[in-house]
């Protein structure tokens, strides 16, 4: 009961009245599936998944979500992908993995086994399966859409960066894009073609960066540390933050939703004291 009314508790929404968005960001909390209102900050529980936490959630077509969640299948617990009805809220187990991604022009599904980070491919006349890559067993790996056909993936401490093509089976190590960025917290922006990452060393913060390493842009916000991107509203021009920090007095860690529009660089606080943890996917309506 008390995740719940951590979830459900919000301290006001405190958006420019001038600057309106819309759409709604679906995100998890352990075994709840909320839903955020662009345009007033506020917050709904979709889904309640009991005993089973989720731990990512990404897209399964327009009505659908695709949910990596970890929990008990058999009296042992386990790592799967679940389908999510927005509509009828119905669940359906597709297959044992995490880190669930979803191409829906070839009907593929990337996802890691535990040891291997492989392809699904439903479009043929029968499914194919395909391995990408084999890694250490339970290794953190990172897996972000790009094209229709195309993903970046990194598995392991050295975060090294690969371009793998779905439909020709082959992966590219991209050494440009590996020595700016990380996967871990970064969105791919398709209208200009780069990945938007916070980059380290001399000049840190965040920076939409190409495939072949080269910096496109900066974005305008003095102290990046404490903020992670988490959307792209492709169809309104701007960015979905979240923002940590620690509490002077009792130390426990604080979180807030902003806005960053990307025409004028002009940010804004959505929502303060919400926490939407750091897999969000935007949906305009």
């Amino acid at each position: 009961m008390s995740l719940l009314l951590g979830l459900l508790v919000l301290a006001g929404c405190e958006a420019d009245e001038e600057r309106e968005y819309r759409g709604h960001l679906y995100f998890s909390q352990g075994a709840y599936l909320g839903r955020l209102d662009l345009r007033d900050g506020s917050i709904d529980i979709v889904a309640n998944l009991g005993d089973t936490v989720i731990h990512e959630v990404d897209d399964f077509g327009e009505e659908q979500l695709l949910l990596s969640v970890y929990g008990p299948v058999n009296n042992k617990d386990a790592f799967r992908l679940m389908q999510y009805e927005l509509g009828s809220g119905g669940l359906a187990t597709l297959i044992n993995g995490r880190h669930g991604r979803y191409l829906p022009v070839p009907e593929a599904l990337i996802y890691d086994e535990g040891a291997y980070l492989k392809v699904r491919l439903y479009g043929g006349k029968a499914m194919e399966e395909v391995t990408v890559t084999q890694h250490r067993f339970a290794a953190a790996a990172s897996i972000i859409k790009v094209s229709d056909t195309e993903i970046l993936y990194s598995v392991g401490p050295d975060s090294a960066i690969f371009l793998f093509d779905v439909e020709s089976g082959v992966s590219e190590a991209l050494s440009g894009l590996s020595a700016q960025c990380s996967l871990e917290g970064a969105l791919w922006i398709y209208k200009v073609s780069a990945l938007l990452c916070k980059r380290g060393g001399e000049d840190p913060g965040f920076a939409f960066i190409s495939l072949d390493g080269e910096t496109r842009e900066a974005l305008a916000i003095p102290d990046a540390g404490p903020f992670r991107a988490v959307a792209y509203l492709d169809d309104q021009e701007a960015l979905v933050l979240t923002e940590a920090w620690k509490t002077l007095v009792s130390g426990s860690t604080r979180h807030a939703v902003w806005i960053y529009d990307l025409n004028d660089n002009y940010m804004l606080r959505l929502v303060k004291d919400q926490n939407v943890g750091e897999s969000v996917i935007y949906r305009p309506n």
